[in-house]
């Protein structure tokens, strides 16, 4: 190698020379070739996905309505005669122990909502 060469000599002159718009486009045309190499290597790989994507979408569809009738056919339905009528209730009352009885009835007695209750019917 030559150690004769003076770099002084050359000053900031630049040698080379870069087409118009060669920084311009650039990172665009990086990134095409990238893709372009990426998709050489892995052809098909976003149909995988797709496919893979779909196939998932479809299994937990199936799976929430299978999961949909299971439930259904576990949990009782629900009894559509009504309470309210003072028979069953009063049987129901009448099932239970003393202490329990006491125990509502104290409850009954101290439950602000029900004293509303009671007071606006008596207007």
């Amino acid at each position: 190698m030559d150690n004769t060469f003076d770099f002084n000599s050359v000053g900031k002159r630049m040698p080379y020379t870069v087409p118009d718009g060669f920084f311009d486009t650039i990172e665009e045309n990086v990134m095409q070739e990238v893709a372009a190499k990426k998709e050489k290597a892995n052809p098909g790989k976003n149909r995988k996905k797709v496919v893979t994507i779909a196939i998932r979408s479809l299994l937990a569809t199936a799976a929430a309505v299978a999961l949909f009738f299971v439930v259904r056919a576990v949990i009782p339905k629900a009894d559509t005669t009504p309470v309210d009528d003072f028979a069953s209730v009063e049987l129901a009352f009448n099932n239970l122990s003393n202490d329990d009885q006491d125990f509502l009835l104290a409850l009954y007695e101290e439950d602000e909502y029900i004293e509303e209750l009671q007071q606006d019917q008596e207007l």
